[in-house]
C-alpha cells in the first residue's frame, strides 16, 4: 500500500514511519506568518502600511529524490512528498488541468527529519523580519535576478553549535499594499559558509529597496534607474532595426 504524504499549503503534518515506529511532525510552525511593516515609503513617496505574507515551500523540509533511493520503500514509509500544482505567485490558487482535476507536481521530495528541524527557525526568521527590515539585506541568488538570498541570522542548533540560517525566497506582488514572500528553500550553515561571505559584499541591497521595487511591479534588485536605461536601450535599438528596412 502507498503512504505517499500528499502535501499542500495548509497541511498540518508529516505522517512517517521511522525504524517500525509511526511519527508526525506537525507542520503548524510553518503557516500563517504575515510580516507588517508600518510606514513603508513606495516609490511615489506615498507612507502606508504594508504586509508581506511568507508561504514556505516543502522543500523547507524536505530533500531531492536520489537515484539510490527506493520509491516504494519511501511511499510505504510515508517519506515520499507529493504535491499539487500551485501559481507561484498565488500559492494557495491550485492548477487544474482541462477535466478541473488537481495537477500532480513533477517535483516529488523526500522527507529530511534534519531538515525539518531547521525548519523550525522560520517563525524567528519572520520576527527578526518583523523586527528589523531595515537591517536585513539581500543579494540575487547566483544566476538569478528573481530569487533574494539572505541569511546570517544566528541560531543555536543542537546542544552547543552555532549555525547560521540561509533563507531563499521571491516576492510577489499581490495587490498594491500586499506581497507574496515564497521561501523557495532554507537550510542552516557553518559562520564562513561562502553565502554568508557573499551577503556581506558590495551587490547587495537592503532588503526594504526590494520589496519596493516589487511593488513597483519590477524584479527586485532592478531600480528605476536601471529599467529606464533598459526601456532606453530596447527603444534605441528599435529604432536601428526600423532604418536597416
Amino acid at each position: 500500500m502507498n503512504h505517499s504524504n500528499i502535501v499542500h499549503d495548509g497541511n498540518s503534518s508529516i505522517a512517517v514511519v521511522i525504524d517500525g515506529t509511526a511519527r508526525i511532525f506537525t507542520l503548524d510552525h510553518l503557516f500563517d506568518h504575515v510580516i507588517i511593516i508600518d510606514n513603508f515609503r513606495f516609490e511615489d513617496n506615498r507612507i502606508e502600511t504594508i504586509s508581506i505574507a511568507v508561504r514556505p515551500t516543502n522543500h523547507v523540509y524536505s530533500r531531492a529524490i536520489m537515484d539510490t533511493d527506493n520509491h516504494d520503500s519511501l511511499a510505504d514509509s510515508g517519506f515520499l512528498l507529493i504535491k499539487y500544482e500551485y501559481y507561484e505567485n498565488n500559492p494557495h490558487n491550485q492548477k487544474l488541468d482541462s477535466s478541473g482535476q488537481k495537477i500532480v507536481s513533477s517535483d516529488i521530495r523526500v522527507f529530511c527529519e534534519d531538515k525539518y528541524e531547521s525548519s523550525l527557525n522560520i517563525p524567528l526568521f519572520v520576527e527578526a523580519l518583523q523586527t528589523s527590515s531595515p537591517q536585513f539585506c539581500v543579494r540575487a541568488n547566483k544566476g538569478d535576478e528573481h530569487t533574494c538570498l539572505t541569511g546570517y541570522f544566528e541560531f543555536q542548533h543542537g546542544a552547543s553549535e552555532k549555525k547560521c540560517y540561509v533563507v531563499l525566497f521571491k516576492l510577489h506582488r499581490l495587490t498594491a499594499r500586499e506581497l507574496s514572500m515564497v521561501v523557495e528553500t532554507a537550510f542552516l550553515v557553518d559562520e564562513n559558509d561562502f553565502r554568508l561571505r557573499l551577503l556581506q559584499g558590495d551587490d547587495t541591497k537592503p532588503f526594504l529597496v526590494a520589496v519596493k521595487n516589487v511593488f513597483a511591479k519590477r524584479p527586485p534588485f532592478q531600480g528605476a534607474v536601471l529599467q529606464r536605461s533598459k526601456k532606453g536601450y530596447k527603444k534605441a535599438k528599435k529604432a536601428r532595426k526600423a532604418k536597416q528596412k
